[in-house]
């Protein structure tokens, strides 16, 4: 029930349908001799222009600008430059008549040779590149809805919703709507900022935003391992198949703490922008852009990585700058010197943003830095290992080597060209190494929690290597690939079940009264027009009604309430008396959130309210006698929600519309 009622997933199909409907309008309309596949094109704009929309965001908060319609006016203005193209702009006048007039010749010939009517829908006309293309669209697809799915299931032992650190990222989610950022505190907040992003352009309520983010994080990042092999490797669909569904369904040999799955990771979300990037610092022609282009690409996502995680800006991306920079193509290197200047740019804006910060909050930079290097909310608890976390690194050491010597051997006497899994498996054993360093400058449980980023990489990379061996004398094994793809999902979905269910099952529930508070609000959200109705609720959630709602506290509605109704209803008829006395107004509706005996009070601040159950029903009936319509909104074995309807047909959505 929790899951079908939830916004949760109703958010994420509407992104999906988005990604889909611009995936479309791209092939269509813009990148129409580009035969460029759905992965490419979310890796692509990922990289490229979702960094350029935290700048914008950044910019736009600072400026007192920030909401959707500037963002979307501003970044359209950004795209069409950079579809355009800026020697273009020089000349826009014989641009568009070029343009217009091969539009026009096009859709003429075409009408002449009489094409069907689905010719004008179709996006591929070669029937291989189409298969081609429609069978990454289906594994891109399977592997984000695994992956969702996967993430989602750990619900039920989620410890992070309505806790102290959810209020505290919620308020910080709503406070970009009031223009905040860097105002009250030094954080490096953008991937909340996101976290805001995607309520408004997916009409889901902040709250349900928040608690949607590490999943798609966690989504994104096993689309993009899929693509990092897929590109990287001669092994196009099987190890980057493995590779991602490790990430996504191995839970007992992955480092992740999954009592706070659904919190968010900026160092997840940082290596969502620098993933792409490694890749395309290796391989600059994945990227197909001018010099200067590709440089500010660079800069771009190097500012978003900064203003989201400075632990990975400070820590992850130098090593691998340096390391890939001794082992990249010569015709490669300046293209790895534009990058360079890239984050040498992006360290001295950075430094200026957070320096004026600092000054502003009278803090010290170097104090300021440290504490962003060192996470307390981040640390490695993982009851589920079948192994010490210990030695599951060491065996990723020892795969890594072998599968280096192999690689060594594929070079020397194949002369084939495997610079990209070489550079990832000395990056890889680097990260290992730093784990053994003590500094107060760095943080092991942060550096563990991005290598279980990377563990899946590297037997991607691993298993492309084996793969390419036994190409060698199964040449036609390969064109079984869908189907061993196939075999592979099936496989690794029924071992996920299977051979994990003794260690998860011995992990412990959470309560699951928050869940039921969120998805209480969810409803309400859904169902009544922003402030025309009041919710009853704990001090503590108050900040799920700033700019949503009107807010009553348990005392105030047993305490004070009854005599400001008794007052409002007194006076009803004169129009002026809540003019002159505003305070005796109330709202169209008010929700009364009512906690009952299964609520565990141990485990939550909200739960103590259970207390207060037989006092809210007495209060709840003393106004139904007055003549208030009262609804049970919400019914659950833990929660329910009683709505007082003082001005009936005026809160509701549906009455409002119809």
């Amino acid at each position: 029930m929790m899951f079908l009622t939830s916004s949760i997933l109703l958010g994420f199909i509407r992104l999906c349908v988005i990604l889909l409907f611009l995936f479309y309008l791209n092939r269509k309309f813009v990148n129409v001799s580009n035969h460029v596949h759905f992965l490419d094109f979310i890796i692509m704009n990922w990289f490229r222009y979702i960094g350029v929309m935290v700048v914008v965001i950044f910019a736009l908060v600072e400026s007192d600008a920030y909401n959707l319609f500037n963002c979307f006016f501003i970044f359209t203005i950004l795209f069409g430059i950079d579809i355009i193209g800026i020697d273009n702009l020089k000349n826009p006048k014989h641009f568009f008549r070029t343009r217009i007039r091969e539009g026009l010749l096009t859709f003429l010939r075409n009408i002449e040779n009489k094409k069907s009517f689905w010719f004008w829908f179709s996006l591929d006309k070669n029937y291989q590149r189409k298969k081609n293309n429609v069978f990454i669209l289906i594994l891109t697809v399977l592997i984000g809805a695994i992956t969702f799915l996967s993430r989602y299931y750990f619900i039920i032992y989620d410890n992070y919703s309505l806790s102290d650190a959810w209020i505290y990222d919620l308020n910080k989610v709503i406070q970009f709507d009031n223009q905040y950022w860097f105002t009250y505190e030094l954080a490096t907040d953008a991937e909340l900022a996101i976290v805001n992003f995607y309520g408004k352009i997916t009409d889901v309520s902040p709250e349900i935003a928040l608690q949607v983010i590490a999943i798609l994080e966690s989504t994104l990042l096993a689309v993009i391992i899929f693509w990092i092999i897929n590109k990287l490797t001669p092994s196009k669909f099987i190890a980057p198949t493995i590779a991602a569904l490790f990430f996504s369904l191995v839970y007992v040999l992955t480092p992740l703490n999954v009592y706070f799955l659904l919190k968010g990771n900026p160092t997840f979300m940082a290596l969502t922008f620098a993933l792409p990037a490694f890749a395309f610092y290796i391989k600059p022609t994945l990227l197909k852009l001018s010099r200067t282009r590709f440089f500010f690409s660079f800069l771009f996502i190097f500012i978003t990585i900064g203003l989201t995680d400075l632990f990975t800006y400070c820590i992850l991306i130098p090593p691998f700058l340096i390391i890939a920079l001794m082992f990249t193509k010569m015709k490669f290197k300046r293209h790895n010197f534009f990058t360079l200047a890239a984050y040498l740019t992006a360290t001295i804006l950075l430094y200026a943003i957070y320096s004026y910060a600092c000054y502003y909050q009278r803090a010290d930079l170097l104090e300021y830095m440290q504490n962003n290097l060192l996470s307390v909310s981040s640390y490695t608890y993982v009851p589920q290992l079948i192994l010490p976390y210990s030695e599951i690194i060491r065996y990723a050491q020892y795969t890594t080597g072998i599968g280096f010597i192999l690689t060594l051997l594929l070079v020397i006497i194949r002369k084939e060209n495997w610079r990209a899994t070489i550079i990832f498996f000395v990056y890889f054993n680097f990260l290992i190494l730093l784990t053994f360093i003590k500094s107060e400058w760095l943080d092991i449980d942060m550096l563990n929690n991005s290598i279980s980023v990377f563990l899946p990489i590297m037997i991607g990379l691993n298993l492309a290597i084996v793969m390419r061996i036994l190409n060698f004398g199964l040449y036609r094994w390969k064109r079984f690939s869908p189907v061993t793809v196939a075999a592979i999902f099936v496989v690794m979905i029924y071992a996920s079940f299977f051979y994990q269910q003794k260690n998860i099952n011995a992990l412990t529930v959470s309560d699951q009264t928050p869940k039921h508070i969120l998805n209480a609000y969810d409803k309400i959200s859904q169902t009544f027009f922003k402030h025309s109705y009041c919710v009853v609720n704990d001090p503590a959630a108050q900040v799920i009604s700033n700019n949503s709602h009107f807010f009553m506290n348990y005392d105030f509605f047993l305490n004070d309430y009854p005599k400001i109704d008794s007052i409002n209803t007194k006076h009803l008829k004169e129009p002026n008396f809540l003019v002159k006395n505003p305070q005796y107004s109330i709202s169209k509706s008010v929700l009364v959130f009512v906690l009952n005996n299964n609520a565990v009070e141990e485990s939550n601040i909200f739960a103590a309210n259970k207390q207060l159950q037989q006092q809210l029903i007495n209060n709840i009936k003393l106004l139904e006698k007055r003549g208030r319509k009262v609804n049970l909104f919400y019914n659950t074995d833990i929660l329910k929600v009683y709505e007082i309807v003082n001005a009936p047909g005026e809160s509701k959505l549906s009455d409002l519309i119809f």
